[in-house]
C-alpha cells in the first residue's frame, strides 16, 4: 500500500515539476526574445544620436534596414536627398529589428507599415498569430508590442490596403506612459514618450494612434 502511495506521489510531482519547466520554458523563451528585440533596438537609437539620414555614417545602417525588406541601395543613393524623400524608411526599420532578433517568417517584413498592421489586423482573433492588431480602445499596449498612428485624415483602424502611417516598438512602460523607438523620426532614430491612461491605454496624443499590435513572437 506504502509503495503505491509513494508511486502516486512520485508521478503527480514529475507531471507537475514537467509542466512547470514547459509553462517556464515558453514564458523564458518569449521573454529572451523580447530582451533581445529591445536591445537591439536601444542600440540602434543609441546610433543615431548624432546623426540624420543624410550623414554618411548613417548611409550602412539604412542599408542594413532596406535589405530586412529585400531592397537593396547603394551608400551613394542613402545620401541622396531626393531618394529619401521618396523612399520613407520607419517600417523598414521595424522589419529590421525584429529581423536581427530572430522573429524569422513570424513577422511579416515589410516597406510600408500597413503591410504588417494589416495582417495583424486580419489575425486579431487568432490567439496563435504571432502578431494581433487591436483598437487603442481595446488593449494596453506593453514592452515588445507595437503602436501606430495614421499619417492620412480620415483613415485609420477600419481602413483596407495600404495608406500612410507609422509604427514605433515599446520599449518602456509607467505610470500614464510608454516609450517607444521609431525610425524616420525627425529624420533620425529616436525615442518618443505618449500618455497613457489609468488602464495603461494610449490616450491623449497629439498624434492619431488607432491599433495597438500584441506581439506574440516566441
Amino acid at each position: 500500500m506504502k509503495t503505491n502511495r509513494i508511486i502516486l506521489i512520485s508521478s503527480v510531482v514529475i507531471l507537475l515539476t514537467a509542466g512547470t519547466a514547459i509553462a517556464l520554458y515558453f514564458y523564458f523563451n518569449r521573454n529572451t526574445f523580447v530582451k533581445r528585440l529591445i536591445r537591439i533596438a536601444k542600440g540602434e537609437a543609441t546610433k543615431w544620436e548624432a546623426i540624420t539620414e543624410l550623414s554618411k555614417q548613417a548611409s550602412n545602417y539604412l542599408i542594413d534596414y532596406w535589405k530586412a525588406v529585400k531592397i537593396n541601395f547603394t551608400a551613394s543613393q542613402m545620401q541622396n536627398s531626393s531618394v529619401q524623400s521618396t523612399y520613407p524608411w520607419s517600417s523598414a526599420f521595424i522589419s529590421y529589428l525584429f529581423y536581427k532578433a530572430g522573429a524569422e517568417n513570424q513577422f511579416p517584413y515589410a516597406s510600408s507599415h500597413a503591410g504588417y498592421f494589416q495582417k495583424a489586423k486580419a489575425n486579431r482573433d487568432n490567439k496563435n498569430a504571432p502578431l494581433r492588431g487591436f483598437r487603442v480602445s481595446e488593449y494596453a499596449p506593453k514592452v515588445g508590442d507595437l503602436v501606430v498612428y495614421t499619417r492620412e485624415s480620415g483613415k485609420g483602424y477600419d481602413s483596407t490596403g495600404f495608406f500612410p502611417a507609422h509604427g514605433e516598438l515599446v520599449i518602456e512602460k509607467g505610470n500614464n506612459y510608454i516609450k517607444a523607438i521609431g525610425g524616420n523620426v525627425s529624420n533620425s532614430v529616436r525615442i518618443s514618450t505618449y500618455k497613457t491612461d489609468a488602464n495603461g491605454k494610449l490616450s491623449g496624443n497629439k498624434v492619431p494612434f488607432f491599433m495597438v499590435i500584441q506581439n506574440n513572437i516566441k
